[in-house]
């Protein structure tokens, strides 16, 4: 399993290629594919009927779903969790409305018409006709300790992505993150062979709380922990990786990841000068809406990446 190499950067496709392509669509990962960018991350969520299902919000986003007839949808409270596959398929997830907040984002992101949201299994048959010896899989499961209702409790919703992973061939190449460490705790129990990466966010700490203070719910531990040392808190945990908002790192907590023997990936970096200071950082890998930008970066800096 190839996390990192000495003087590489490992690029992530974010969603696909959610700067250029329709996010976590199979059109966006054959995308990535056909540019050679061999590692991604993708958003995982349970239908009603229990079927993974990659995609990132918990509720069909406005921002780039049409229903049947190919009218927007209006509603911006339907769950995932509330929807059999079956209704889900029905959605079109393939072009962003660019007149909303989000849809100005990502401005260049291409039109492909007819994209589903598709089941995890379908993604890792795409795989199969990629077949490449770096390939890595990020799945970050989509969870939360502040609302009921949204997701099957940590312990069956690891369950039911466990009977998928059992199923492929790509155990050796995957890498479990959630923001929710109760999902990685059950991991770690019913998947202890799979790496478990942390997902930190901890900006504006002193004027508004993210995931990670004490007394947190997405953290899951009484475990006492310095702030500024999360890494030996997740050591501690047993964690793998070290998944960080990019503007939460130093150079220094790099290092001492590193020490610790902790991968240390950072998300989301879209600009050109945020992708060289995580490279001068030491960082292992940089997960991005642009891949192929940072491709770019990495050419013209004399950087090798894989």
């Amino acid at each position: 399993m190839i996390l990192s190499k000495p003087n590489y950067i490992k690029i992530y496709g974010h969603r696909g290629a959610r700067g250029d392509m329709p996010e976590n669509t199979l059109s966006g990962f054959k995308y990535i594919f056909d540019h050679n960018v061999l590692a991604f991350e993708t958003d995982i969520l349970i239908s009603k009927d229990k079927i993974p299902v990659v995609t990132h919000d918990f509720h069909l986003n406005p921002s780039f779903t049409k229903d049947e007839k190919g009218n927007w949808i209006k509603k911006d409270n339907i769950k995932i969790y509330d929807l059999n596959y079956d209704e889900i398929s029905k959605y079109d997830v393939g072009e962003l409305d660019k007149s909303t907040r989000y849809g100005k984002r990502f401005k260049d992101q291409k039109v492909i018409k007819n994209q589903k949201i598709i089941k995890l299994k379908e993604l890792f048959d795409l795989i199969e006709n990629f077949p490449k010896e770096d390939f890595f899989i990020n799945l970050e499961i989509k969870s939360t300790p502040m609302e009921e209702g949204l997701t099957p409790n940590p312990k069956e919703m690891v369950s039911i992505i466990k009977e998928e992973i059992s199923q492929s061939k790509y155990q050796d190449k995957i890498l479990i993150s959630s923001f929710d460490w109760r999902v990685l705790s059950e991991c770690k129990k019913q998947l202890p062979q799979i790496l478990r990466g942390y997902l930190t966010f901890q900006q504006d700490l002193g004027s508004s709380k993210k995931t990670i203070y004490e007394g947190s719910p997405w953290m899951d531990t009484n475990e006492i922990f310095n702030m500024f040392e999360l890494p030996k808190l997740i050591k501690k945990l047993d964690g793998h990786v070290w998944c960080a908002f990019h503007r939460d790192i130093t150079k220094q907590n790099v290092a001492m990841a590193h020490e610790l023997g902790l991968g240390v990936n950072v998300w989301t970096v879209n600009s050109e000068r945020d992708m060289i200071k995580m490279i001068k950082y030491g960082v292992d890998g940089i997960i991005t809406d642009y891949p192929n930008r940072l491709k770019k970066v990495c050419e013209n800096n004399n950087i090798k990446w894989f």
